[in-house]
């Protein structure tokens, strides 16, 4: 039996020691047989610590000793053990504690165990009203507030205060440290939407194919019976979106420029019907046949080739996708770690890559065809609106305090004049 917390430790290691991603490092900590709690436990550790890293570390901080001065073998296994005690009332103290002086011991003897003990009982002792540090107040520095309250880096603070102003990125930084809802696209050639949030439990999204599951599903939503027979898949309703943009039509010639996990690409093969064709494209090739396989399992096989190499400029599709690797910053509810890893003196490399996948995309669209660029990110900086050769239509932002809470996106549609 997989203890709880150790396997939160064990993510929290591997997040920030490999760069792994926590839901993918979590779906591979447990075993079948492990109870359903225990999983849910520690999913609640490992994201909880993460989204509210800032808030524990302050919290920490605040009993006299920085983290950086202790030493960093111990770092996440107090915040595993504050974390408890500043957000999860239903664990008791004792267990919270206990647990995390045995997890010290076994990495820094004795020595750990007492210091890790010293710590948690210190903030145990306080009234639960007194455990965190206030923000910094607003009219001191608005940025450091907006930090303070999202847990969030001063670098993104900054960022999205610029872009939103101070109202608008404090309401995205309250929204950002929500759970991401689990959400389903109902695939209309095997199902209604009605029928699917009936089997599944859930209720109808503001989208019109987005069914939302519980929040206590018990499961991960790839291993229910309606995504394993092909009724649904697993996606966001940004994402569900950025397709409704995009337009496909039956019959229509579409080119996914970077299609992997597969997702948007089996979302147009439901739309295209038996005479339209996708081919999809990434240039991460060992990501490809997940695409293979999510388009077999929806039935839509017929209508998605799936390709290694993009094809030559010459060949011309009726509609192109260009969803172009990005930041991440919409998705810090689903990807957590982000925040921590984001540096702003990467977006200038990430530009350059968006800016040459666009052109690749917009050199296959046929005259008069469209093209959809999309990021899932909230930097301005990572937007395009103006594309030589093409009239600018609609542009799409979501946001997680929009209806149906989606992911942050940004998205372009542009048309390529007819006589090019």
């Amino acid at each position: 039996m997989t203890d709880a917390r150790d396997a939160a430790l064990e993510v929290l290691r591997r997040v920030a020691t490999q760069g792994a991603f926590a839901g993918t490092t979590l779906r591979g900590a447990f075993k079948p047989s492990d109870d359903s709690r225990d999983i849910g436990l520690a999913t609640e550790l490992v994201y909880g610590v993460l989204r509210r890293r800032n808030h524990v570390d302050r919290a920490l901080s605040k009993l006299g000793r920085r983290l950086k001065d202790i030493d960093p073998k111990l770092h996440d296994v107090l915040r595993v053990g504050a974390y408890q005690l500043l957000f999860l009332e239903r664990v008791p103290t004792h267990a919270a504690v206990s647990k995390a002086v045995d997890q010290a011991r076994a990495r820094r003897g004795e020595a750990g165990a007492k210091q890790v003990n010293a710590i948690l009982r210190k903030l145990s002792d306080l009234p639960p009203d007194q455990r965190m540090p206030p923000p910094v107040p607003r009219d001191r520095d608005p940025i450091q507030h907006i930090a303070d309250v999202g847990s969030l880096p001063r670098s993104i603070a900054e960022m999205w205060m610029h872009a939103l102003g101070a109202d608008g990125a404090l309401t995205l930084a309250v929204s950002s440290l929500e759970r991401a809802p689990l959400v389903l696209r109902a695939n209309l050639g095997r199902t209604t939407r009605d029928a699917l949030a009936k089997e599944v439990e859930g209720e109808p999204g503001a989208h019109p194919l987005a069914v939302h599951l519980p929040a206590r599903l018990g499961a991960l939503p790839a291993d229910l019976l309606a995504v394993a027979e092909g009724r649904a898949t697993p996606q966001d309703e940004a994402s569900m979106h950025v397709i409704d943009l995009l337009d496909p039509q039956p019959g229509d010639r579409v080119l996914d420029v970077c299609a992997a996990p597969g997702g948007k690409t089996t979302a147009i093969a439901e739309r295209l019907g038996p005479s339209g064709k996708v081919v999809a494209h990434d240039r991460a090739t060992e990501k490809l046949p997940a695409i293979k396989a999510s388009a077999a399992r929806l039935g839509v096989a017929d209508r998605v080739e799936v390709v290694p190499v993009l094809p030559r400029a010459g060949e011309l599709f009726d509609r192109v996708l260009v969803d172009a690797p990005c930041s991440g910053l919409g998705t810090l509810r689903r990807h957590p770690e982000i925040r921590w890893r984001f540096r702003p003196e990467d977006i200038e490399r990430l530009v350059k890559i968006q800016r040459d996948v666009l052109a690749e995309g917009a050199a296959r669209v046929r005259p008069g065809g469209t093209l959809v660029y999309s990021v899932c990110t909230l930097s301005k900086y990572e937007e395009a609106d103006d594309l030589p050769g093409f009239e600018a239509g609609t542009a799409l932002r979501t946001r997680p305090d929009q209806p149906g809470s989606p992911d942050g996106f940004f998205a372009m549609r542009w048309t390529r004049d007819s006589h090019r």
